[in-house]
């Protein structure tokens, strides 16, 4: 039977071919890109669930509030992790991580490394990371100790064995010459679903000897680190939490009341924290569940256009059965043989897809990996195969439903009715699952403009700041830039169309960081806020194109401004109640126990990604040490750049050149919104697509059962512009239906959505119109070619029968 019907869909499809063709690829579009989201979906949700310990290993994270702050950061300081495990029982554990990058260097190579993790021995207590060589008790021990990833080590030492073998680190490097670390093993290299990421461990113990413990206890407001902990065997996270405060009264709470502010620390689950932590100073870029969520239903909704246009279509085309249909049921073939044989070819055909459908994410994978930052995994694991070939076959039976029942449902009888394809053609079902389709649409290509429009907004916004040729170099912490800086500058500034040449202790992009400063306010008194810090030297504020607002900037002839000058900016004069930038000048002003006053007020300038309000902010002079030298170059920027680059290797023969503009930084903040502009572009793309394939099948249906009106019009003298405009009249009736409920919904949840940026665009509803005139002229155009084929056939044809 198999057999037969096998052989019936082959010549079915044979005779259909523009049916066939047009069926298989949208229901193969649709699945290919189900799967590959579902495989992206099923990559995020399975983030830090690989360590045995998952269900028990926490972060401990912190709640600081002050009169002018009050805000989640993930960020905690150094004793926190001794008095966690020393003071309450429920802790097993506890281990700390510190982020860093470096420069790395064995023999004349030197490159830059990211992901250099200082952390402890019972790293490994927690995390079920693989340890390759090395001992895990001892690998972390000692200072100056590191363990290298397996790519990493291939990197500096090849297919040789690196244990007990040295590099040069310039990191906890006093003298800035750079350090040798002795590499005592080496760890797997690190999965793609943990939300921090490695190239090497080093002892945190390196970092101690170099930074002994403060005795006025002020170390724990250092929060520069990441904590988690390890729970006990049927500890309970919630009593640990409801401890905390305790252990901060014990170890903060004189200084907190003298300083007028709040720490709580509380828990977050380990694996929640890729999908649900949005917290300050995050140890890495995390994700959104929100945006799990938008994508799952994006893979959703494709799939779902794609299986209303198999139905649309297999109607569509039902009519060129009905005679096979009455022969079947007149030869005595039983209802429920053409119900299982329509079933089987409804299942041949998505099988078919399915294949195919591989075929299309083979050839997007590249692209797909690239837009979504991770690799393409599990897809031919026989779980995934088993998943998709069930759910294809689910789909082939509940797209297939409706045309199989209907077809055997009819009478041999009547067959040859004329006015049969009218009263099978489901016409409301048909039109409803249509009208489905373009919803759908309208809100995936809304939401494209809208997303597209914010992220240009944030990239050209303007940030109080000229970024645009901003040349950000790197010191790592190296002498030999510290120490000839000044020679280095002098040169640079000699080379035309170099704006200026400034030092500072940070770039302008990921936030800074911040302490309690204390200030008169408007009314005289003193008062207490959480400012922002930013070490500058006196260039800076020609360098980087910033506005004074009132006041004036570092003087170098004035010695007093290295003491205890501070330029503010406009968002700290506006939290101490002052109405103009005037009056805040002269004011006493303590900040990290410096005294002195406020010399200028800078205007607001953006140091975070949008997302988040400008701080009160402010900017002293650097002592000694920096980590950033800004050029700004006005011209050709790549010759330029390579000038400056030729300067630095005279000047800094030793030190590797770590360079990029600082737009490139600036914009790395928004890759997750990128991501999702991109990918939403292109399933709105293909949705759109499949969408008209959808209405291509209904206006194919509507001439078919038009055919005879359309020949007697044309005889009696109706132009093709006249019939055209008759058989497209219903289908815009149907976009406008969509659009009814599409635009209202989308302007809710994309409103919904910029609302988590702290500056954003505002909501044009011109966009929304855009997105229904582009959905109008493609569905358009599609309607009007196949109403025109038909328009313009020989109206003999179509009355030949009669």
């Amino acid at each position: 039977m198999l057999k037969n019907y096998l052989s019936s869909t082959l010549r079915h499809l044979l005779k259909n071919r523009s049916y066939a063709i047009l069926n298989t690829l949208g229901l193969s579009v649709g699945l290919a890109c189900f799967t590959l989201i579902g495989l992206w979906v099923i990559d995020e949700l399975s983030y830090d669930r690989f360590h045995e310990k998952s269900d028990r290993i926490y972060r401990v994270s912190a709640t600081f509030s002050s009169e002018s702050d009050d805000m989640q950061q993930a960020v905690t300081p150094t004793p926190l992790r001794k008095a966690l495990v020393s003071d309450l029982p429920e802790v097993e554990a506890a281990v700390i991580l510190d982020n860093n990058d470096a420069i790395v260097q064995r023999g004349e190579k030197q490159l830059m490394e990211d992901y250099l993790l200082m952390t402890e021995p019972a790293f490994f207590d927690l995390f079920s990371f693989r340890l390759i060589s090395g001992d895990k008790k001892t690998a972390l021990r000692d200072p100056y100790s590191v363990i290298l990833s397996e790519q990493m080590a291939r990197r500096y030492f090849g297919e040789e064995d690196p244990v007990g073998q040295q590099l040069v680190l310039y990191l906890q490097d006093p003298e800035g010459k750079g350090k040798a670390y002795t590499v005592t093993g080496i760890i797997e290299d690190c999965p793609a679903n943990t939300h921090f990421k490695y190239q090497a461990l080093i002892s945190f113990s390196t970092h101690e000897a170099n930074n002994p413990t403060d005795p006025r206890g002020y170390d724990w407001y250092n929060n520069g680190y990441y904590t988690y902990i390890l729970l006990r065997e049927g500890a309970s996270s919630s009593s640990l939490e409801a401890k905390l405060p305790q252990l901060i009264e014990k170890y903060m709470g004189k200084q907190n009341r003298e300083w007028k502010i709040e720490y709580a620390y509380f828990l977050q689950p380990l694996i929640d924290i890729h999908l649900h932590s949005k917290l300050k100073y995050e140890i890495q870029e995390t994700s959104s569940l929100t945006y799990v969520i938008v994508f799952a239903t994006i893979g959703c909704l494709v799939l779902l256009l794609a299986c209303i246009n198999y139905v649309n279509m297999a109607t569509a085309f039902a009519s060129r059965r009905l005679k096979e249909v009455g022969i079947r049921k007149a030869m005595g073939a039983f209802r429920g043989q053409l119900i299982g044989q329509y079933l089987a070819e409804s299942c041949w055909i998505t099988l078919a897809s399915l294949l195919l459908a591989f075929v299309w994410i083979e050839w997007a994978r590249t692209l797909f990996e690239s837009i979504a930052g991770r690799p393409v995994t599990g897809l031919y694991e026989p779980g995934t195969l088993f998943v998709l070939i069930a759910l294809t076959c689910l789909v082939g039976i509940l797209s297939g439903s409706y045309p199989a029942i209907m077809l055997s449902s009819l009478h041999p009888s009547r067959m040859h009715n004329d006015n049969l394809l009218r009263e099978t053609g489901g016409g409301w079902l048909r039109k409803s699952l249509v009208t489905v389709q373009f919803v759908v649409t309208l809100l995936l290509v809304a939401g494209v403009f809208v997303v597209q429009r914010q992220l240009h907004y944030m990239q050209n916004r303007e940030l109080g700041f000229d970024q645009e040729g901003l040349l950000m170099m790197g010191v790592n912490g190296s002498r030999e830039v510290i120490d000839n800086y000044a020679a280095f500058a002098n040169e640079v500034k000699l080379i035309p169309g170099i704006g200026g040449v400034a030092r500072s202790n940070s770039m302008l992009a990921g936030g800074l960081g911040n302490s309690v400063a204390t200030m008169v306010d408007a009314s005289g008194k003193d008062r207490d806020a959480t400012v922002y810090r930013l070490r500058t030297d006196f260039d800076y504020l020609n360098a980087y194109g910033m506005k004074l607002a009132a006041g004036r900037f570092f003087d170098q002839t004035n010695a007093a401004d290295s003491m205890g000058g501070f330029v503010v900016n406009e968002a700290l004069i506006r939290f101490f109640g002052y109405t103009m930038p005037e009056e805040a000048l002269g004011r006493k002003f303590v900040f990290q126990g410096r005294e002195g006053k406020v010399i200028g007020v800078v205007r607001d300038f953006h140091y975070h990604s949008l997302q988040y309000r400008i701080e009160p902010t402010c900017l002293y002079l650097l002592r000694q040490n920096f980590s950033q030298i800004g050029v700004q170059l006005e011209g050709n920027v790549s010759v330029l750049r390579t000038r400056v680059e030729e300067v630095w290797k005279k000047h800094f023969p030793n030190t590797l050149l770590d360079s990029s503009f600082a737009d490139e930084a600036l914009n790395r903040q928004y890759a997750s919104e990128q991501r999702l502009s991109t990918l939403v572009l292109v399933f709105s793309g293909l949705s759109l697509v499949i969408a008209c394939l959808g209405l291509f099948a209904l206006v194919s249906f509507a001439v078919e059962c038009r055919t005879k009106e359309i020949g007697i019009r044309k005889v009696l003298g109706a132009s093709v512009r006249s019939i055209v405009a008759l058989l497209t009249k219903e289908f815009a009736m149907l976009i406008l239906a969509a659009s009814l409920v599409a635009l209202p919904a989308g302007y809710y949840f994309l409103n919904q959505w910029l609302a988590g940026f702290a500056y954003h665009m505002e909501l044009d509803p011109m966009l929304f119109i855009l997105a229904t005139l582009t959905v109008v002229l493609v569905a358009g155009a599609t309607v009007s070619a196949r109403s025109a084929k038909a328009a313009s056939a020989n109206p003999v044809k179509a009355l030949r029968n009669e």
